[in-house]
């Protein structure tokens, strides 16, 4: 399962405690919204209130004990885990809310030689196990489908609210749990803000279309964007759009293992830079992909670390350049590498598509 072996033997750890839902989840493969989860060398447990206690026995790997708990009675419970499993070093992850971050430092683990392991466990989930490329590519099937379905149903007049909505309502019959971020639908010259918010702005002939949104799986997420144009397309929108796709495509002809993250965001900034449109390309060029929808690493040219890009990894490839008063667009794929390849989960069409309805 989860490679927890590197961090006990790294920083010679008696346990791990685990209280970042997220990370929960990847330890786990079961989040609750109250839970803590400690892992020892020999034993693992998972902490959680009597709303969660019949589906935790159920979804978790039997591995796990489940130990019930609620916020009165908690510190003790674990506390006496703790003593009775003779941990004197454990590691924690720190990315909670100032609230839980100091009830785990100052409450639970007080007293007990503490090690931040938060990088690490970022660490692990950036590389992705094949279960989790396959829910990640359910996800993106998902997405695709439902973009499919709502292109037949998109009309003159509809409002950015009304193209979202019914966005969102085939994801869910389709099978996703929930969005896996707040959907952006956006027209006209709403497409030139990068992360639009849809609005009652309706939809008018020679309108930019916008759309970027995922779908969820087992707690997997999914992300692409696909800009399209509603009626007719002038010249200089099917110009733009066709240098943005040769930036897309050129970034993921240059991912494959070993090369820094922001190296793949250099590219981009270089295409888009001999059209002299660099500067209206306004956030970096891609992310991780996982149980978040924004996990490690980031292809961003900002960043000078030594990270590398790893087998397993799964980043969005998503160029973009954002014209105030003309339009925005965006073209956006995820993609997991794979040695000297780029996997491509996206399969919705990339060339220009007008859409008459």
């Amino acid at each position: 399962m989860v490679r927890y072996n590197k961090i006990f033997d790294t920083f010679n750890l008696d346990g791990i405690l685990i209280a970042n839902n997220f990370n929960v989840k990847y330890v786990s493969g079961y989040s609750a919204d109250y839970c803590f989860v400690l892992i020892t060398k020999n034993a693992k447990f998972y902490f959680t209130d009597g709303r969660f206690t019949i589906e935790a026995k159920r979804d978790l790997d039997k591995s796990f004990q489940v130990v019930e708990i609620n916020p009165s009675t908690a510190e003790e419970i674990i506390r006496n885990v703790i003593c009775e499993n003779k941990i004197e070093s454990i590691g924690f992850d720190s990315d909670l809310n100032h609230y839980d971050y100091l009830f785990v430092v100052n409450n639970l683990l007080k007293d007990i030689k503490k090690v931040d392991i938060t990088k690490d466990i970022e660490s692990l989930r950036a590389i992705k196990s094949k279960f989790e490329i396959e829910c990640i590519t359910k996800a993106q099937r998902i997405a695709e489908k439902s973009l499919e379905q709502v292109k037949c149903e998109i009309k003159e007049g509809m409002t950015e609210l009304e193209l979202c909505a019914k966005l969102e309502y085939y994801m869910k019959i389709n099978g996703s749990s929930k969005p896996s971020f707040d959907t952006i639908v956006a027209f006209g010259e709403n497409t030139a803000i990068a992360h639009a918010k849809p609005s009652e702005r309706k939809l008018k002939v020679g309108d930019v279309i916008l759309i970027d949104f995922g779908a969820t799986y087992n707690g997997y997420c999914s992300d692409m964007t696909r800009t399209f144009v509603f009626g007719e397309c002038s010249e200089e929108i099917e110009k733009l759009y066709n240098i943005v796709l040769g930036t897309n495509e050129i970034a993921i002809n240059c991912i494959r293992s070993g090369i820094p993250p922001r190296e793949a965001d250099r590219v981009a900034r270089n295409y888009l830079g001999l059209h002299r449109l660099e500067p209206y390309f306004n956030h970096s060029l891609g992310h991780g992909v996982g149980l978040q929808i924004h996990e490690y690493p980031t292809l961003s040219s900002r960043i000078v670390s030594d990270e590398r890009l790893q087998d397993g990894m799964v980043v969005t490839i998503e160029p973009g350049i954002y014209i105030e008063g003309l339009c925005g667009i965006r073209i956006e794929d995820m993609i997991v590498v794979d040695g000297a390849n780029a996997i491509n989960l996206t399969t919705s069409n990339k060339n220009l598509e007008i859409i008459n309805n």
